[in-house]
């Protein structure tokens, strides 16, 4: 008996044959793959998928934020001689501001999740919108009337015009210029203009505002990317120190990946971390670190580590999951504890 299909598959071959457009999410992809978070791999294996159903996605599935709206197409008909795009090895892997949860509260709302967007219009009294912004918290809100932004009201577009001997009745009297984002502007690009504006607002596709991306939001995400990195360099230096000056030049390069052997190593820096785990793994090597602990064990955690390194390195969008963090903290605490007792 066939195995059904699963409902992005049912999407993709919909899209195909209909020649229609069809819209889904990254969460639904991944449930095709039975995944929780996209790495390298999953990407990858998402866009040969659709490749197979000669079908694009906009905005790119593979980055953009796990709950966003995409819209499946049929992939563009070329000319004779111009390469088709599209494919798994053609997709712009590029982080966008879509893949910020905090660019998707519209979308965020309509999938049942969040408050959605709050604004205000520029006839509302300021009192009503500066209780609004201490209920949430926030240090901003949007002006907005309709579909159109008419400005930002924020504490300190306030005191400007308080200092300034306006008389604020309405956000109106004391609003600033909003600064509006596209949705798939490049996230490294537009940090420069969120660090000096502090908050801007971010345009979709149909032009409607889909979110409010602050200092604070580019704060958080990179703080996420960030501290898995650090912690992967903090267990790769440990690394390093435990086998610094155990092995000769000679004896590195046998442990060498073999599609890598004419490599030249002329110290331990050369060896990349999974070469690290191949000397771990020699009982021989081993033996020499004079290791009060299990080899077998010790070896296997490193294997865990260096598969949350290729996503990291490779850039997951959906950032490192709380059990692989936990995992690469207790690691650094592991070997950090192991350093200490070989000074």
């Amino acid at each position: 008996m066939e195995k059904p299909l699963s409902k992005f598959e049912e999407q993709l071959k919909t899209v195909k044959e209909t020649q229609k457009e069809v819209k889904t999410t990254p969460h639904i992809a991944m449930e095709h793959f039975n995944v929780s978070r996209r790495g390298v791999h999953v990407s990858t294996a998402i866009h040969k998928l659709l490749e197979k159903y000669d079908v694009i996605s906009e905005p790119e599935i593979g980055t953009c934020w796990v709950y966003s709206s995409v819209i499946l197409r049929p992939k563009p008909k070329v000319k004779m001689g111009l390469s088709n795009s599209g494919s798994a090895k053609d997709y712009d892997p590029t982080p966008r501001l879509s893949m910020l949860e905090a660019a998707n509260i519209v979308q965020k709302h309509s999938e049942g999740k969040g408050i959605g967007l709050i604004s205000v219009t520029p006839n509302t009294k300021l009192t009503e919108a500066t209780t609004l912004m201490l209920i949430h918290d926030f240090s901003q809100l949007p002006i907005l009337s309709g579909r159109e932004v008419k400005g930002m009201l924020s504490w300190k577009s306030i005191g400007r015009a308080l200092a300034l001997g306006i008389k604020c009745e309405t956000v109106n009297d004391c609003k600033e210029e909003a600064v509006i984002m596209n949705y798939d502007e490049p996230l490294f690009k537009a940090v420069d203009t969120i660090l000096e504006k502090e908050v801007v607002l971010v345009k979709t596709r149909d032009n409607s505002i889909g979110g409010i991306v602050t200092a604070t939001d580019i704060g958080v995400q990179f703080i996420g990317l960030a501290e898995p990195f650090l912690i992967i360099e903090q267990i790769e230096n440990h690394l390093r120190k435990l086998l610094d000056g155990k092995f000769t030049n000679e004896e590195l390069k046998k442990h060498v990946n073999p599609g890598d052997i004419d490599r030249e190593i002329k110290s331990l820096a050369d060896l990349n971390f999974g070469e690290y785990i191949n000397i771990l793994e020699n009982p021989t090597c081993f033996d020499k670190l004079k290791l009060q602990i299990d080899r077998s064990t010790t070896t296997k955690q490193l294997h865990e580590v260096r598969r949350i390194r290729n996503d990291v390195m490779h850039f997951d969008p959906d950032g490192v999951s709380p059990d692989d963090l936990e995992l690469l903290r207790k690691t650094a605490e592991f070997f950090h504890k192991l350093s200490n007792l070989i000074k």
